[in-house]
Formats: C-alpha cells, structure tokens, sequence
C-alpha cells in the first residue's frame, strides 16, 4: 500500500488561470476535467484540487511525473455521488488488481488531495 498527499494553494491557482485561461487548464488537465472544472460553483478549488490530486497520485506511484506517467496520463472525474475517482488514459495501465482511492478537500486558502494505492 502507497501513499501520496499534496496541497495547493487557490491564490496560486487563480493568478495563474485568470493570465492564462483555459490554455493554463489544457496542460494538465483532459477536456472532460476542464468541463468539469467549469461547472463547478468554486472554479478555482476545483481546479487546485484536481491539480493537488494528479501530484498525490504521482506521489503514490513512486514515478513522479516521468517514467510515462504524465499530467494527461490519468483523469481525476466525479462519480454519481460526486466521489472522485481515478481513470486511467489509454496509454496508462495499472495492475490487475490494482485500486486508487483519492479525496480531495478546500477551503477558502488551499486544496489538499490524499491518494492511497493498493496492489501495486
């Protein structure tokens, strides 16, 4: 079992997106988490927190963002009841067996992202 946490500050965040827009988005975000992101009430903790819980992951795999694992490698999304879940790109395949948990948590100062992987 590994695992990884990450924090984020929004001031951070905002300053970035608002010179930037969605071109800051599209680097490491895919076009269904920016959608996401968007239609979200708080704009900019949904964007930390999906950005805090791409690096937990990362932290919890042991790669960081290399040996092939890259920010579009994998997608932070929402079940039915609003859970995020981890979903794998194509060309990122875990392990049989394998099971990510995340959670991810704001206030009105930061995100913070907890990633726990099991059956790596």
């Amino acid at each position: 079992m590994e695992i990884g946490v990450d924090i984020v500050d929004l001031d951070r965040i905002e300053k970035v997106y608002s010179r930037y827009g969605v071109k800051f988005l599209q680097r490491f975000l895919s076009e269904e988490e920016i959608a996401i992101c968007l239609h979200k009430p708080q704009v900019i903790a949904s964007i930390a927190g999906r950005f805090a819980a791409k690096e937990a992951v990362v932290k919890a795999l042991g790669t960081g963002f290399s040996a092939g694992v890259h920010w579009k490698s994998f997608a932070i999304l929402n079940d039915e009841q609003g859970r995020p879940f981890v979903r794998p790109a194509a060309a990122l395949s875990f392990p049989a067996g394998c099971v990510i948990k995340i959670s991810i948590a704001h206030d009105r100062h930061s995100a913070v992202a907890t990633a726990l992987i099991d059956g790596l």
